[in-house]
């Protein structure tokens, strides 16, 4: 849904976490946590009369997991704020398909459950219950795509079963690409306003970077 409205112009949108209706159990939250947090719009929202779904009523290591994936979300505002921006200027969505940036490579048409940020993220949400690995698809010829946490390094057009943890979800930058960060933790958006920036640069296959 997300991305047909990407593609339909509607950019600023997303899921509410949980979900709307119904009880998620604790791996369920995780797992739409860990996802919204690459999402455009991202907030956890349910029905009045849903049972109360705060983090912390999973307990701790459910707590602990919804605390990385927010950590993260408030680490690349700055990312989403630049796409933001070329959104506003040029109609191009933060939220793409992978077709849309390789439309040349056909396998991508078929592929609904990976999704790029920009021109520069590539993430795989888990949302298969206990899974323990993924398959990942990394698209374009001479493309090469790094783990955002490992920097392992995936060739273009290749198929990847990696592995996943409750913790970790694959996610991916793009070789070539700069992105922008803001890595203290700080109690709300406002407060990195000061911040120092950091900038995570990875090279393309010929050592450079766009």
């Amino acid at each position: 849904m997300i991305l047909s409205l990407s593609m339909a112009g509607i950019t600023f949108s997303g899921a509410d976490v949980g979900g709307f209706f119904k009880n998620p159990d604790a791996e369920l939250s995780v797992r739409w946590y860990q996802a919204g947090a690459y999402q455009p719009f991202f907030r956890a929202h349910s029905h009045i009369h849903t049972k109360r779904r705060e983090p912390w009523h999973f307990g701790e290591e459910t707590l602990e997991h919804v605390r990385d994936a927010l950590r993260q979300r408030y680490a690349l505002l700055p990312l989403w704020y630049t796409l933001f921006w070329e959104n506003e200027r040029t109609g191009l969505p933060p939220f793409r398909p992978l077709w849309f940036d390789f439309p040349g490579d056909r396998d991508t048409f078929l592929i609904d459950n990976q999704h790029l940020i920009g021109d520069r993220l590539l993430v795989r949400p888990v949302v298969e219950a206990g899974a323990s690995k993924a398959t990942v698809y990394f698209p374009g010829q001479n493309q090469v795509w790094y783990d955002v946490e490992t920097w392992e390094k995936h060739e273009g057009l290749s198929t990847v079963t990696v592995p996943v943890t409750l913790r970790k979800i694959p996610v991916y930058q793009r070789g070539g690409t700069v992105i922008p960060k803001k890595e203290r933790l700080r109690r709300c958006s406002s407060l990195t306003k000061d911040d120092p920036y950091t900038l995570q640069i990875v090279l393309d296959k010929e050592r450079q970077v766009c």
